[in-house]
């Protein structure tokens, strides 16, 4: 009996961004606002189911439906453990709705923060993040 391979290709809707950084993600959020003009603010703990136990990040959002614009700042890690494993060195991620990133310059932008130690562009399908970047949408 021959057998089958699915080759099954997600397709991501968001840039993801990895940012290291030393503060408590309240005070992260303060400084993206600051920096974008945002207005992130708490939108839920998000629940991870691993090898090792459930783990829980913290996820602030602002979204703008008039603009379709959708942003979340989630803490990678915790000391029970990491959300993304394939972005172990980040503390947090920055998901952004796909068409804005290259008009605000996120990189660019963050960097000029003393707060952030470090910012990247992160490949959702390799960090390990994606199923919870996709659990960002349900309600």
């Amino acid at each position: 009996m021959p057998k089958f391979q699915i080759d099954w290709e997600i397709e991501c809707d968001f840039s993801l961004f990895g940012i290291g950084s030393h503060v408590g993600s309240h005070r992260l959020c303060f400084e993206l606002n600051r920096l974008f003009g945002w207005q992130l603010s708490y939108d839920r703990m998000l629940e991870n189911l691993s090898k090792s136990g459930a783990t829980e990040h913290i996820v602030h959002r602002y979204m703008d439906e008039d603009l379709g614009f959708d942003v979340a700042l989630v803490l990678n890690r915790v000391p029970e453990g990491i959300l993304a494993s394939g972005a172990s060195s980040f503390d947090y991620l920055l998901r952004v709705r796909q068409g804005v990133e290259e008009e605000l310059e996120i990189i660019k932008t963050i960097r000029k923060s003393n707060l952030v130690t470090l910012v990247t562009s992160v490949n959702p399908e390799n960090s390990g993040a994606i199923d919870a970047m996709f659990e960002l949408d349900k309600l």
